[in-house]
């Protein structure tokens, strides 16, 4: 084991060709494995105007009356995509294939079944 200083040691490192120190890459952070949320899905269709990203809220911003301005409201705009109020979910369209039709009920309201 090697004693003295702190210059000394990385002298005798770079001599013997040891690394004095190391690179550790910055991760960033992405979708992989994560959910998106309705911002992003609305983003990626266009809706979202990216000049007014501040405004836009789950239920959406309110004018200076008080009054809910409906085009910054994630709710309001995903309803206005058909593709989502339309698709079938993946029980409905097994069932389809096997010539049924599955009729949804709420949760926990076995009684409706």
């Amino acid at each position: 084991m090697a004693t003295g200083s702190l210059k000394a040691l990385k002298k005798l490192c770079d001599q013997n060709g040891m690394p004095t120190s190391e690179y550790i890459p910055k991760i960033q952070q992405g979708w992989v494995g994560k959910q998106k949320g309705l911002l992003q899905i609305l983003w990626e269709r266009g809706w979202v105007d990216i000049s007014r990203l501040g405004k836009y809220t789950i239920d959406g911003s309110k004018d200076g009356f008080g009054i809910k301005q409906l085009d910054t409201s994630l709710k309001f705009l995903m309803a206005n995509c058909v593709d989502f109020e339309e698709e079938e979910s993946l029980l409905q369209s097994m069932g389809t294939k096997m010539g049924v039709i599955i009729d949804r009920t709420p949760k926990c309201h076995c009684e409706l079944a």
